[in-house]
């Protein structure tokens, strides 16, 4: 019969290894930047490591045979130290302490493309992890997100079509596809916190909104998906689903979709009267794209072709807007993930042997290669905006949620080419674990091999005008914001235009609030007068497409 010691030793053997790996994963993963304790599988181990330490300090205070370990001691001390050295080694681990460049900014003579880069993220008013109606509306809105699309509008790019800039990107009653990246999770998925700006802005619509918002992807056959360890955000407890529910428990018409749920359905088009939700295949090309009923069950949706109105039997492809909302980082694949590359999770990849001839055929030859399958996808699914969320950047992947490194950038374009191009080059080359294959410009190497290779078909072949030269391509930063701009209307003085703003101002004016210095900066129709027209004026320019506060100085 087996002592009591004995007897807990042989049952809860695997306490100790589990506490021990625990702790050597803590020692090897951190290194000696104690910052890395905040990522999710470092601080999933910290409990586990933490008790293994004082369950063994108890043990061994004591142990009768103390005196004994303290021979051993000094090997088992080496031999820590060894394993910390070698976990904070340089490029060993992850990059999380590499230098992160200025973001640079150009004007080209005769530009085919425009770049806009958001070079600093600031804090987002609130959380949305509560996903119901409990969440303040001031929580909705993300200032990083604003100050992009801001710098957007100021340089003729418009979020909203309306009868003053009906060259705007989005109707009131548009059904917006926003394609996310959620095949993977925690910080390789994109920003939940920049994604609810988007949407907070697109359900402000000057001419109000009647449409939907769908945040989509399709996540593959590989057990992922939308969840709730999608949380690349400030609240690590903020996931995509949580965004998604705020604004539907609020009564917004906000969904998200994984085109997983059809990933082995093979479907024709409404006008061959195939109403099921699945992927259209062409076999001559390869290209597969979804179409679906939306989750209100209001609305089918070619992503193709557009809103489909079954009652007059054809497409309205001016209903239907799509952006492209990457998260920026490497691919062990492809060399990295930006805004074309993004596009594979549009495609279904079932089938592969009998379509490509296997799963690995598939992407060397069609999606990688110089056949650009992605790219062919993409010129009939074609984008109206690409945002690349760059707030965090992952260094090597697709799939390790640890090796990310905070490079606080937002990249947009109209061109998904020149924004994967820029991003790839300035933000994720500089902090990659393998520079070379990111690199754009080099085209011996894999993410540069890929991207000029769909560049030459959507340029060449689909018509569609895009560009990798930087010659022929503009950068702008947030410089394009006038300095006195940006000012007027700050009643807050907290360096960010936004509904706070407004708030202090009806505190001010209505409530005995303090005012704003100078008095000045609330007075951001320049009448001489600070009141409710004001205040008019600055949720229109906010939230309704309205010109650019001037304040008088």
């Amino acid at each position: 019969m087996f002592s009591f010691k004995k007897d807990m030793w042989s049952r809860h053997w695997y306490g100790w290894l589990a506490g021990l790996a625990a702790l050597l994963w803590l020692l090897l993963k951190s290194g000696t930047n104690p910052k890395r304790l905040t990522y999710p599988c470092q601080r999933a181990a910290l409990p586990v490591a933490t008790g293994w330490l004082l369950a063994t300090a108890a043990f061994l205070a004591g142990s009768l045979f103390f005196r004994r370990l303290v021979r051993v001691s000094g090997p088992v001390l080496i031999t820590l130290g060894c394993l910390w050295f070698i976990g904070s080694a340089p490029d060993v681990g992850f990059s999380i302490d590499k230098d992160i460049p200025a973001l640079p900014v150009w004007e080209a003579a005769d530009p085919v493309s425009t770049v806009y880069v958001l070079d600093s993220i600031p804090l987002t008013p609130g959380s949305l992890a509560a996903g119901d109606e409990t969440v303040p509306d001031e929580y909705l809105f993300d200032p990083a997100m604003d100050t992009l699309l801001s710098m957007l509008a100021v340089d003729g790019v418009y979020l909203y079509r309306t009868s003053a800039h009906p060259e705007g990107l989005i109707g009131s009653d548009n059904i917006v596809i926003i394609k996310g990246n959620y095949q993977w999770n925690g910080r390789n998925t994109t920003g939940t916190d920049r994604v609810k700006g988007l949407i907070w802005r697109i359900l402000n619509h000057p001419d109000g909104f009647s449409g939907e918002v769908i945040v989509c992807d399709n996540t593959q056959n590989i057990g992922t998906g939308f969840n709730a360890n999608d949380n690349n955000s400030e609240d690590t407890e903020q996931c995509i689903i949580d965004v998604v529910g705020t604004f539907s428990a609020k009564g917004y018409p906000v969904y998200y979709l994984d085109w997983r749920d059809y990933y082995w359905s093979v479907v024709d088009e409404y006008d061959a009267g195939d109403y099921n939700d699945g992927f259209v295949y062409q076999a001559a090309t390869g290209v597969t794209y979804p179409k679906f009923r939306t989750p209100s069950l209001e609305y089918y949706i070619s992503l193709r072709h557009g809103v489909r109105d079954s009652l007059a039997g054809v497409y309205d492809p001016s209903r239907l807007c799509i952006i492209d909302f990457p998260v920026l980082k490497a691919h062990s694949w492809a060399g990295a993930t930006v805004a074309v590359k993004n596009w594979i999770g549009v495609v279904t990849t079932a089938y592969a042997d009998d379509r490509f001839g296997g799963f690995n055929p598939m992407h060397d030859d069609y999606f990688f290669g110089t056949y650009a399958l992605v790219a062919r996808v993409m010129a009939v699914t074609w984008p109206k905006l690409t945002i690349v969320d760059a707030t965090w950047t992952t260094t090597t992947g697709p799939s390790n949620p640890t090796a990310v490194i905070r490079t606080d950038a937002l990249v947009a374009a109209t061109d998904p080419v020149a924004a994967s191009w820029y991003a790839a080059r300035f933000i994720l080359t500089p902090v990659a674990d393998n520079p070379s294959s990111t690199n754009p410009d080099y085209t011996w190497m894999p993410y540069g091999r890929n991207l000029h290779a769909w560049a030459a078909f959507l340029s060449d072949s689909a018509g569609y005008q895009v560009s990798l030269d930087s010659s022929a391509i503009t950068v702008r930063g947030r410089g394009i914001l006038d300095p006195d701009t940006l000012r007027c209307g700050d009643a807050n003085d907290d360096g960010i235009l936004n509904l706070l703003d407004v708030s202090y101002l009806i505190n001010y004016l209505y409530r005995e609030g303090a005012p704003p210095e100078p008095l000045e900066v609330a007075d951001v129709d320049s009448s001489g007068a600070v009141n409710i027209l004001d205040i008019t004026y600055l949720i229109n320019y906010l939230y309704r497409g309205g010109p650019v506060p001037v304040c008088p100085w």
